[in-house]
């Protein structure tokens, strides 16, 4: 197989299966603002992803980095963001990170005085990592960031003229 063919097939596949997953989501959504965001994300990026390996316009390897860099950046800011639930009438959850809270806190009380109690310090609940999560958000992270990459890449290549475009 030439080189050609295995780097444009790769992000064309990659970016179909993408746009498919956030098609998904977005028909899943209900409304629901986090499912909207992933969606919107995995249908942009991977609308990117199928253009670049149609097209032959290769993202590169400093474009491929960045992607990855600001993907993982994205996933651990993310725990930045904190989403509660007070459910089944004495119970606690609370999730770290956006747009799946994949830092997970649980608790139950024998009353709501215990529950407001606890939600007003939930540091001191045990965390766990739901793995699931992470691989959601971090796709969602990395697409986010080939929103920005592909785009930046590419008016930086018809900067430098037409014969030093492709890599």
């Amino acid at each position: 197989m030439s080189p050609v063919i295995r780097h444009t097939t790769a992000p064309a596949v990659g970016g179909t299966l993408s746009v498919a997953l956030g098609a998904l989501a977005l028909l899943a959504s209900g409304g629901q603002s986090h499912y909207l965001a992933f969606g919107a994300a995995l249908c942009l990026g991977g609308a990117l992803l199928v253009w670049a390996g149609v097209t032959a316009r290769p993202i590169g390897r400093i474009g491929w980095l960045a992607t990855g860099m600001l993907g993982l950046a994205g996933l651990f800011l993310s725990l930045l963001v904190s989403r509660e639930d007070v459910c089944c009438m004495f119970g606690y959850h609370r999730g770290l990170g956006y747009p799946w809270g994949w830092l997970d806190s649980d608790a139950t009380a024998d009353s709501m005085a215990a529950i407001e109690a606890m939600k007003s310090s939930p540091e001191g609940l045990e965390q766990t990592v739901d793995w699931p999560k992470v691989v959601f958000d971090g796709l969602f992270w990395w697409h986010a960031a080939l929103i920005v990459v592909v785009p930046i890449t590419r008016v930086r290549r018809a900067a430098r003229g037409p014969s030093q475009a492709r890599e």
